[in-house]
């Protein structure tokens, strides 16, 4: 029986918790994530051609993630609204806004319209983040943690086949023929239009909560402080792997087409990790797989740099086997801990995430002008072991 999505809501959620698992829905919100997230895969692959086309530095290309990031400071806000009027066309339209945005980069004359064209998608993005894990959360009942994990495995999933999908788009039409992929955002957001058209995500007046007390940021901080703190450490090592993986190998001498075949390896590989994650973590606890993902990521980032050519695959499977699960865990941490405040503490830590890996990157761009990208990533391979002592600050559930 379909469930009535306009029901009297919760104070911690855009839709009535349930005491059951709604995969179905689930799903859909997952697919949906999966698609906006597929375009944002492009830019990674595509970087060594949009740097070559328009003369870029490393340093200018460490600002794309800025420019697609940048925008996530709204997402505090936008959660805070989405809890006073109703956003769904928000989430209905940003897979087609991201697929109209990103697809059209080949065709940037310059490096502002490029920033532009980025920009727009950050907006598209930032408002699906703030309000859709917010929504897999309520439908997950007491399993957040498979809720999260589901969310994440179709967003890893289709990150993770975007390289391959860019790579043959751009062997066949070139870079100019990228707009024909358009169509897929426009049919998810057809899907989710006909499956959530009655949705709302304001929340009941007369079960709204009071604004926060001092001591619920104090809360709020004690668990966000060691999150935030142990992105930032290892934002760097994932800054080579995700923003720079692509130049870094053509830099090295690796073709186009394996260079964007093995940014969907680490893709693929953390989507197997996201869905075994999902199935073990809410009895596992969160923050053993926080712990496994800090350790062995950087191992196997390090033995990535000593070896060349296909003895590089399967370090690229190993760092990328745990090196997603810490983000569905740490989202299930704060949705876990903060249920009267969901919405704005998810948006809170989805922001000031974004946020961190963004001066990240940027900073990863501008030492690889001055030191090169391969002493860039091995100093951040090993740096990211500083975060191991982090973990341990989290809650054990």
């Amino acid at each position: 029986m379909q469930e009535n999505l306009t029901a009297p809501l919760e104070s911690n959620g855009l839709i009535p918790p349930e005491d059951h698992f709604h995969g179905s829905e689930i799903a859909t919100i997952g697919l949906a994530h999966g698609i906006n997230d597929m375009f944002f895969a492009f830019i990674p692959t595509l970087q060594p051609l949009l740097m070559e086309k328009l003369a870029l530095t490393n340093a200018q290309a460490g600002l794309f993630s800025f420019f697609l990031q940048g925008p996530s400071l709204l997402q505090p806000l936008i959660g805070h609204i989405a809890d006073r009027r109703n956003l769904r066309w928000v989430i209905i339209l940003a897979p087609t806004l991201s697929a109209i945005a990103l697809s059209l980069v080949g065709y940037a004359p310059s490096f502002g319209w490029l920033a532009l064209l980025m920009i727009i998608a950050g907006f598209s993005t930032a408002g699906f983040h703030a309000i859709a894990p917010v929504i897999t959360a309520s439908r997950s009942g007491q399993k957040i943690g498979r809720g999260m994990g589901t969310f994440m495995v179709f967003g890893e999933m289709f990150y993770g086949l975007g390289p391959l999908i860019v790579v043959a788009v751009v062997g066949a039409l070139t870079i100019y023929g990228l707009p024909w992929l358009i169509a897929c955002g426009l049919f998810i957001s057809i899907v989710l239009f006909l499956r959530f058209k009655d949705l709302t995500t304001t929340k009941n007046r007369s079960l709204e909560q009071s604004p926060l007390t001092q001591a619920d940021i104090r809360a709020i901080s004690v668990i966000l402080l060691p999150i935030l703190t142990h992105i930032f450490v290892t934002s760097f090592l994932y800054s080579n792997v995700l923003n720079f993986l692509p130049t870094f190998l053509t830099n090295e001498g690796a073709s186009f087409e394996f260079s964007g075949m093995a940014f969907s390896i680490i893709e693929i590989s953390g989507t197997v990790g996201v869905f075994l994650y999902s199935r073990f973590s809410d009895r596992i606890g969160q923050r053993i797989v926080i712990f496994l993902t800090t350790l062995v990521m950087p191992i196997f980032s390090i033995l990535f740099l000593q070896v060349q050519g296909w003895m590089q695959v399967p370090m690229l499977i190993g760092t990328g086997f745990l090196a997603f699960s810490a983000n569905p865990a740490f989202m299930a941490i704060i949705q876990n801990h903060f249920p009267e405040s969901r919405s704005l503490t998810n948006g809170i830590y989805m922001a000031a995430a974004f946020v961190l890996r963004s001066i990240a990157a940027i900073l990863v761009g501008f030492l690889a002008d001055h030191f090169g990208l391969r002493t860039v990533f091995t100093f951040s391979a090993w740096g990211a072991f500083l975060a191991i002592p982090l973990v341990f600050l989290l809650p054990k559930k």
